[in-house]
């Protein structure tokens, strides 16, 4: 299922609304265009980095040619 976008209710301390409408105010953005781009600053930090992945291609950056086609040629030559 996938889902476009959703709202969301939540408890934010005085002190970060203040601070959050500091900064609203200063780069002229919108409090939910502001969270928007903290929840995406939170994602990217937290992502699981490339080597955490497991199976075949666990370690495939590594070990795969620059250049694709050089490699399928080189791949379909062996047939």
């Amino acid at each position: 299922m996938y889902i476009r976008s959703m709202r969301i209710l939540t408890e934010i301390p005085d002190q970060q609304l203040t601070d959050l409408a500091d900064i609203c105010s200063a780069r002229n953005l919108s409090r939910a265009e502001a969270i928007r781009q903290a929840v995406d600053a939170y994602i990217e930090r937290n992502r699981p980095a490339r080597e955490a992945a497991f199976g075949l291609w666990q370690n495939a950056h590594n070990k795969l040619p620059k250049d694709g086609l050089k490699y399928q040629e080189r791949l379909r030559s062996e047939w």
